[in-house]
């Protein structure tokens, strides 16, 4: 495969796979919502996933080998609040994408970016398989949920290449605050240089989580276009489940001055799942995929990141 379209290209982990893909010698498009950052690499075409036909002449024109769908709203927090539009960005633009690529009879894998979120509580306390059922607890999981289904959908109606993705949590350099990890980051860089006070407020830091760096995830989206089986569904995930708590105290170690952690009930969860940690063996079997950057790295190139804007 050399031309990949790139849905949510200015997002996150859209930048981390832009880069990766263009180093690994592919020819990269981008569909972006907004504003995409200086020096992605790329033909990049603004446009809204949502919006049919602009997104059915951007396949036209592109035609892409494979396409790998990042494009929606990835906060629990947001999606909370936003719900209707959660549905309509995750669930229903990834429909409309789908749908597009069946007019248009392109002979492209898809790699959709489902979530773990949609196991929910489901055999809850064991690393979780493809195989358990999908219990969402959040518009953001549901919608997620939904985006796997359609692919599946497509894949059992009209023989379609598509391969469903349930990455587990990763962060690194780019991540915005709406998550913990960059909230502290972001946070210890703005005590070291006076512009807050030494106190971070936080939700419940007793959980569980996998954790990977997202320059390893975005190895793996590379890695499902090329080897995974058509039709599968596949955990992304380190499989080593860590407390959040002992995440944020290295952060803080790693700071220049002292900073005092405050855990707040007021800003716990009320779905939040103790431990959320995933098998990742059919992944590895498929692909031969491991993370390879230590996470002790991830969090002092995040904090480095947050110290540099």
């Amino acid at each position: 495969m050399s031309r990949i379209l790139i849905t949510g290209i200015e997002g996150f982990a859209g930048g981390h796979l832009a880069r990766h893909l263009a180093s690994s010698g592919h020819t990269v498009f981008g569909l972006h919502w907004a504003d995409a950052p200086p020096g992605l690499p790329g033909e990049l075409h603004k446009g809204d996933v949502c919006n049919f036909e602009s997104t059915r002449s951007l396949l036209e024109q592109t035609r892409p080998d494979g396409i790998i769908h990042l494009a929606g709203i990835s906060s629990v927090a947001l999606s909370e609040s936003h719900q209707m539009t959660t549905y309509e960005v995750n669930a229903l633009g990834t429909l409309k994408l789908l749908e597009a690529v069946r007019q248009l009879q392109l002979k492209c894998r898809v790699v959709l970016i489902s979530s773990a979120d949609v196991y929910g509580r489901s055999n809850i306390g064991r690393p979780l398989t493809e195989d358990l059922p999908s219990q969402p607890l959040s518009p953001y999981a549901l919608s997620k949920h939904m985006t796997g289904e359609a692919g599946l959908f497509y894949h059992r109606a009209f023989g379609f290449d598509t391969v469903v993705l349930r990455p587990f949590s990763h962060t690194g350099p780019g991540q915005t605050t709406a998550f913990v990890f960059p909230k502290v980051a972001d946070a210890i860089a703005r005590i070291e240089n006076g512009k807050q006070d030494p106190v971070i407020e936080m939700g419940d830091l007793s959980i569980r989580r996998d954790y990977t760096d997202v320059r390893d995830v975005v190895r793996a989206y590379l890695l499902a276009l090329e080897r995974c089986t058509a039709g599968e569904t596949y955990n992304v995930t380190s499989g080593k489940p860590m407390v959040i708590q002992e995440g944020v105290d290295y952060l803080c170690s790693l700071s220049r001055v002292p900073v005092q952690i405050k855990s707040s009930a007021a800003k716990f969860r009320p779905h939040d799942i103790p431990l959320l940690t995933g098998d990742p063996s059919k992944f590895h079997s498929a692909t031969g995929w491991k993370p390879e950057t230590p996470f002790t790295q991830t969090l002092s190139d995040l904090l480095d990141y947050y110290r540099g804007l």
